[in-house]
Formats: C-alpha cells, structure tokens, sequence
C-alpha cells in the first residue's frame, strides 16, 4: 500500500487539505473575523496550490515542463476552489454554520473529486 500512488495522493491530498486550512484559518483568526472569507479562500487556494504542487509532481513522477504542469495543476484546483465558492456561502449563509467549520466541511470532498483530474491530465 505505500508503494501505491492513490495512497500518496489521499497523504497528499491530505497534506494540502492542512496547508489550505491553515491558511484560510490564519488569515480568518489575525482579521477577528472581517475579512472576506471568499477572499481568503481564493488566496489560500492560490497559495496552497504553489507550495503543494512539487509534492504532487512528485507522486505523479511527473517529467514534463514545470511551468505547463503547474497551470494544469492550478486549473484543476481552481475545480477545488469553485467548490468552495458555491459550497461555503450556502453553508455560511443558508446553513448558519460559522466560518471555519464550514470551510472544513467543505474542504473534505475536494481530494477525492480532483484525483481524476489530476491524473489523466495535469500530470500526463
């Protein structure tokens, strides 16, 4: 099972999940509460997406350009970060769920959706 890519990518997966979270979170917790957190989505998604793709470059042994990977590669997160920006409003708004715990919520279906993606096409 450690040898087998779709375990690296679910540890991977897991490990941006940390990454965005904690970004979103930090910058949720030092604004008290006042930023836009659709802002803070979109920023932690960018950043998240740069600090996590040489891990995903990785799992994938990817040879190819690292520039043309890392558009493929952001273009599919940017997938993950539609999701959030459809998903955290109705949670926040319509749902009444505090910030952070909705964005957890909605973080948790993102690895499973993009695997597809990032394998037959940002990595191939």
């Amino acid at each position: 099972m450690l040898n087998d890519r779709r375990a690296h990518y679910v540890l991977a997966g897991g490990l941006g999940a940390v990454v965005y979270y904690g970004l979103f979170s930090a910058g949720w917790l030092l604004s008290g509460g006042r930023a836009p957190y659709l802002l803070l989505a979109v920023l932690a998604n960018a950043a998240t997406a740069v600090l996590t793709y040489p891990v995903y470059r990785r799992i994938f042994g990817a040879t190819g350009s690292r520039a043309a990977g890392l558009l493929r590669f952001y273009l599919v997160s940017l997938g993950s970060l539609a999701c959030t920006l459809v998903g955290l409003p109705l949670l926040v708004e319509r749902a009444g769920l505090p910030v952070l715990p909705a964005q957890a919520l909605v973080i948790v279906a993102a690895p499973v959706i993009t695997y597809q993606l990032h394998r037959g096409w940002s990595f191939r």
